[in-house]
């Protein structure tokens, strides 16, 4: 599912390049058309996303959080932002209180 909303941001990215270059030489009928199609792809993305974000992730009781090499994992008690003790988020490095998170080691 993922990887289909990653091709499909690639997909409207190239688009809109393309939109661009038709804008640029001034083939307005040809813009208007990819426009229109980009337009049909951005609600379908649209709707995608709506369900990944309705749906919530936790991590079950013995189990683990993959994160992206260099990250600090925190405890939801040491963010300055409102997380459930059993949510899963990632939050800005100025939202980790002071002082904490620096026992935990980055990821390597």
């Amino acid at each position: 599912m993922l990887n289909a909303v990653k091709h499909s941001v690639h997909r409207m990215t190239g688009q809109l390049q393309l939109i661009s270059g038709y804008l640029e030489m001034e083939d307005y009928a040809k813009a208007l058309g990819k426009t229109k199609q980009t337009i049909k792809e951005m609600h379908a993305l649209a709707t995608t996303l709506t369900g990944l974000a309705s749906v919530a992730m936790t991590v079950p009781q013995d189990g683990a959080v993959v994160v992206p090499h260099g990250s600090t994992v925190v405890s939801y008690e040491d963010v300055n932002v409102d997380v459930d003790r059993d949510e899963v988020r990632a939050v800005d490095k100025n939202e980790v209180l002071a002082g904490h998170g620096n026992d935990n080691p980055r990821t390597k």
